[in-house]
């Protein structure tokens, strides 16, 4: 279907529109100050870098915008391969920066294919889950889906990106609890997550989710198949977890421990939340003035302009700005949902929950990481933080959503 001028006057979603907008306009303006005058000469001056970014994420929005729905129907498992080739070859042949492959230079321009393989694994996931043949309720069809889910997973956290890897997580489960997988099971799918958090506080923890679990099945009584299933995964998570620990990287096993305890070492892993909280604090109720933030000036607060610049907002902004950029957030949640529940197309529907919950994810650790309730992992957040894959990721999912939106009745 054609979009028309009077399709962009009444179908467009403009509450959608305004909130991705105004979050990036947040995000140029902490940008600006955290990469001001008075920051370090590596950093100085990234803001017209972004800006760039920006203008070139706007095109990429609109050309998703633009095309129809079978479009993106017919490349989704192309896209999705194209995404693993990517991260398969930012292993081999990827810049390495802090110990970690994560980016695929081009020329002078570096990618983060992480960002953008996520695009081809919502497009394929949506198209698995909209197949009328699939029923997510039988275990092989769940696997299947599962698995399309578990090798980008794999080789992001070969890079290694735990962090990034947990967006894919938080991707693949809602769209498959959006294809009527029941809410038990989606509790019984979740354990293993509560699972690995109780091992880490030792025996007594663990025993007490294995009887928790025990009841779940109970109550559930899954068939033999998922039975199997789940306690195979479980009894391997619980056994696992304390080695899946000494094997993990020092710097991640710091950020773990720091999640814990940050005041054990504040000037080693635990200076960046520390700092973060101070910055937010301090801020008050209407912020110290934009480019006015000492904990920013005096460069107190590292990676202000990527993980930590939510804590520049709060700053600069205060509380009022933080409320803003919360509501823009949660607008803008709740926009992608509404034309979820809309289209009238499964695929479009499946993709739309798909980024909405990509956002959301970026936006609750990230928030979370910066006011100390979540462990820091390293993910930007989303539309606001410095970084030219993150954003033309973001931008396009957002303008296959607005495109869906337009086609709603298809």
């Amino acid at each position: 279907m054609a979009v028309t001028a009077r399709h962009l006057r009444v179908l467009f979603d403009w509450p959608l529109a305004f909130s991705a907008l105004g979050l990036i306009a947040f995000g140029v303006i902490g940008i600006s100050s955290a990469t001001g005058e008075h920051a370090a000469s590596s950093v100085r001056g990234l803001v017209y870098i972004q800006l760039a970014w920006v203008a070139l994420s706007l095109v990429g929005a609109i050309v998703a915008m633009w095309l129809p729905i079978r479009f993106w129907y017919g490349l989704a498992y192309l896209f999705y391969v194209a995404g693993v080739v990517a991260l398969v070859a930012t292993l081999a042949v990827g810049t390495h920066s802090r110990g970690a492959a994560r980016w695929l230079a081009i020329g002078p321009i570096r990618l983060q294919t992480s960002e953008m393989a996520k695009i081809g694994l919502m497009l394929a996931l949506a198209r698995f889950l909209s197949n009328k043949k699939v029923s997510i309720g039988r275990p092989w069809d769940f696997m299947r889906g599962l698995g399309l889910a578990l090798v980008p997973v794999a080789l992001v956290e070969a890079q290694p990106d735990l962090g990034t890897a947990m967006v894919y997580v938080a991707i693949t489960l809602p769209m498959i609890y959006w294809a009527g997988l029941n809410n038990l099971y989606l509790v019984l799918l979740v354990s293993p997550v509560v699972n690995a958090l109780c091992a880490f506080g030792g025996w007594v923890p663990w025993l007490m989710f294995c009887l928790l679990f025990v009841g779940l099945l109970i109550l559930v009584r899954p068939s033999i198949p998922w039975l199997v299933v789940l306690v195979a995964v479980n009894l391997a998570v619980g056994i696992g977890t304390p080695r899946i620990y000494e094997g993990l990287h020092p710097f991640q096993q710091q950020r773990i421990e720091t999640f814990f305890s940050p005041e054990k070492d504040p000037l080693g892993t635990g200076y960046q939340i520390i700092q973060s909280k101070v910055a937010i604090g301090s801020g008050g109720a209407w912020g110290k003035g934009l480019h006015e933030g000492s904990q920013t000036k005096l460069s107190f607060l590292p990676e202000t302009h990527t993980d930590f610049i939510f804590a520049v907002l709060g700053e600069e902004l205060g509380f009022l700005g933080a409320l803003i950029v919360l509501g823009l957030f949660l607008l803008l949640f709740w926009r992608v949902i509404r034309i979820a529940l809309m289209v009238g197309n499964q695929f479009a529907s499946f993709v739309c929950v798909g980024v909405g919950c990509m956002i959301a994810f970026h936006a609750i650790v990230n928030i979370g990481m910066t006011i100390g309730l979540m462990p820091v992992t390293g993910i930007p957040l989303a539309l606001v933080s410095y970084g030219g894959s993150a954003l033309i990721t973001n931008t396009f999912a957002l303008g296959l959503v607005l495109g869906f939106g337009l086609r709603r009745h298809e």
